[in-house]
């Protein structure tokens, strides 16, 4: 079976209603039934035990991974765990949490959420956007299938664990993956690709999984098994929940206006747009597509500052409000420092409360929330 305990059948697609004229950028929840034949063949407990063993969280009586639990590199691997999220829950979830209610209660129910440049980082789409009925997240990094962690041996599962908690380590001390470790890190044992770490953060935020599913997205921009196109995971959760990732090139010479993801998406209709640590990549002109794409798609905008340059969201067309404050650019992006940003926070900028992005401290980072302006 492709995740070594289960395999699922389809889910629904979550459609956000398009915003039309004298509508503006007000985003609808709106989720769909799933059918009840859909729910035939998950074994969702199976697959939280997975999710719980790798995320060091104690697994149900009777499970078939008490015996792997009992051994020391599991302990210390929970150990680690907890301690990155006791400080979490302390610096960030909290805070984002208090912030998001009170400044974008919208669109924490979003019905879509599209998160480019992301990796396996649903955790902090999941704190922004906790009601959102479907995420797509996507970046370079594959979608392996995942082995039955009882058919590892010894050294493979310590192994695995070991590249598990150093990469998650990364992410969440820093609140992003650096994508030259995490390339090496989620590679170098048999728990590869995306999928471990989105099944941690899954069982971490207290999700029941239902089930994961090999997709790709054909020439259409339509759902379908495993195959020739762009390769993905559909992971099923919660209560009609639904989480994308796929891997694609989100450069030009890999993303258009007519390509299968911008198909998918519009499927989806008008999505939430959320980016953080996106390597200012959105700033080239080799990148100007999927930029383009945001602008002329989404009805709203959440991102830090290595997202869409500030002079992309024309004022006529756009609400921006900015929170906390922009202390600049590391070393390594100078290029991509924002004068105009830079002189829109100092006229005034709301009160954030939390560390993000490359300038991960409290203090130092800024959170820009765009709006499309209404049209009359």
């Amino acid at each position: 079976m492709w995740v070594g305990l289960a395999l699922a059948g389809g889910c629904a697609r979550l459609p956000v209603g398009e915003p039309g004229p004298g509508v503006g950028a007000q985003v609808v929840p709106r989720a769909e039934a799933v059918p009840a034949s859909e729910e035939a063949g998950f074994v969702g407990t199976e697959l939280d035990d997975v999710a719980r063993y790798l995320g060091g969280m104690p697994g149900p009586r009777g499970s078939v991974l008490t015996p792997f639990r009992e051994r020391p590199e599991w302990a210390a691997h929970t150990m680690e765990l907890n301690e990155l999220w006791r400080r979490l829950d302390t610096l960030r979830r909290g805070p984002i949490e208090s912030w998001s209610g009170r400044e974008m209660p919208d669109l924490r129910s979003a019905a879509t959420v599209f998160y480019p440049f992301s990796g396996p980082d649903f955790l902090f789409a999941d704190l922004f956007f906790p009601g959102a009925d479907t995420c797509v997240l996507c970046g370079l990094e594959s979608a392996d299938p995942l082995p039955s962690v009882v058919s590892l041996d010894d050294g493979q599962r310590a192994d695995g664990l070991k590249a598990l908690s150093t990469a998650l380590t990364t992410a969440l001390s820093f609140s992003f993956f650096i994508t030259k470790d995490m390339k090496t890190d989620l590679q170098r044992s048999e728990l590869k690709g995306v999928l471990p770490v989105m099944l941690v953060f899954l069982a971490r935020g207290g999700h029941t999984i239902r089930s994961v599913e090999a997709v790709s997205l054909d020439a259409g921009g339509r759902v379908t098994g495993r195959g020739a196109g762009t390769p993905g995971l559909r992971i099923r959760f919660g209560a009609g929940r639904t989480l994308y990732y796929f891997t694609t090139d989100l450069s030009n010479a890999g993303f258009s206006d007519s390509s299968r993801l911008a198909r998918f998406l519009r499927s989806l209709g008008p999505s939430v747009a959320f980016t953080k640590s996106a390597s200012y990549l959105m700033h080239e002109d080799y990148f100007s597509s999927i930029r383009d794409f945001i602008l002329g798609w989404c009805p709203a905008v959440l991102q830090d500052d290595s997202g869409i340059p500030f002079r992309g969201f024309d004022p006529d067309r756009w609400d921006v409000r900015l929170y906390g404050r922009y202390s600049g650019v590391l070393g390594i992006f100078t290029k991509y420092y924002q004068e105009d940003l830079a002189a829109a926070g100092a006229a005034g900028s709301d009160p954030l409360g939390f560390g993000i992005g490359y300038k991960h401290n409290e203090g130092q980072s800024v959170m820009l929330l765009a709006r499309r302006r209404q049209i009359r």
